[in-house]
C-alpha cells in the first residue's frame, strides 16, 4: 500500500490489519502500536516483516501516567496544544446520557473514528 506515492515510513495501528499495516511499511520503517488490533490472535507476516526489516514499539498509557515528571508533561503539551488550537480533538458522534446504552453498542462496533461525547 502506497501513502501519497510513498511508502510510509512510520505508521500509526489505524483500523487496519498487522498484516496491512507492514505492506503499508517503507523498508526501516517504524510501526507504533497503542492500542488493541483485534480481540483474536494478530498473525505476523513473517516473510515480509525480514524483507522490511520494521521497528515495532509498543506503547501503554502507563508509561506517561505512571511517572509523575511525565504525566505533567503530558498534560501541559495537550492543555498548550488544545489552547493555541494545534490539537483539535475529532468527535465522531455525541450522545446523551440517557442513551448511554446506545453508546456502548457503538463502541462494540469499532467503526468510531475520533471521541465519543457524552453530555450530561
Amino acid at each position: 500500500m502506497k501513502y501519497c506515492g510513498h511508502s510510509m515510513n512510520r505508521v500509526h495501528r489505524p483500523l487496519l490489519s498487522f498484516p496491512k499495516l507492514v505492506s503499508a511499511l517503507a523498508f526501516g520503517g517504524i510501526i507504533y502500536i497503542y492500542g488493541l488490533l483485534g480481540t483474536g490472535v494478530t498473525p505476523l507476516p513473517v516473510l515480509e516483516m525480514i524483507a522490511k526489516v520494521p521497528t515495532i514499539k509498543a506503547h501503554n498509557i502507563w508509561l506517561t501516567s505512571g511517572n509523575k515528571t511525565r504525566r505533567k508533561a503530558a498534560i501541559e503539551f495537550v492543555t498548550k496544544g488544545l489552547q493555541t488550537g494545534a490539537l483539535k480533538p475529532v468527535i465522531d458522534r455525541t450522545f446523551t446520557f440517557d442513551e448511554m446504552a446506545d453508546v456502548h453498542r457503538y463502541l462494540e462496533q469499532s467503526g468510531q473514528f475520533g471521541k465519543i461525547v457524552v453530555t450530561v
